[in-house]
């Protein structure tokens, strides 16, 4: 099913940017991409998937794995913080990498296409 998402993504408190995207979302899986990325957030297993042409980043609720594409090599990444939150159509991810200052959230709103 088609579904009209509102993204923000924050550090700390600040907004970093805002985007107004479509995705699908069938099978707990939301699938939307971005000018630079692909995404896709499995709420049944609480994963979260990155990709673009430089790595992939994959987000579980225990660590991270960064695939550096043009070396074809991957490195396991420890989290100091990892939040996975789904609440009706709002999914919220926190987290923060070791090698991250601060933590990054970002909240997805769902909502239905007004395709006819």
């Amino acid at each position: 099913m088609n579904k009209e998402l509102i993204i923000n993504t924050y550090e700390l408190d600040t907004l970093l940017f805002k985007e107004n995207l479509l995705g699908t979302f069938k099978n707990n899986i939301l699938k939307y991409e971005n000018e630079n990325d692909s995404f896709i957030i499995d709420l049944a297993n609480k994963t979260f998937y990155k990709e673009n042409l430089e790595s992939i980043l994959i987000l579980t609720a225990t660590h991270a794995v960064l695939t550096l594409k043009e070396l074809n090599k991957s490195f396991q990444i420890n989290l100091k913080k990892h939040n996975f939150k789904v609440k009706e159509n709002l999914i919220t991810i926190e987290y923060c990498l070791e090698s991250m200052d601060n933590p990054l959230k970002i909240t997805i709103e769902m909502s239905d296409t007004n395709e006819i």
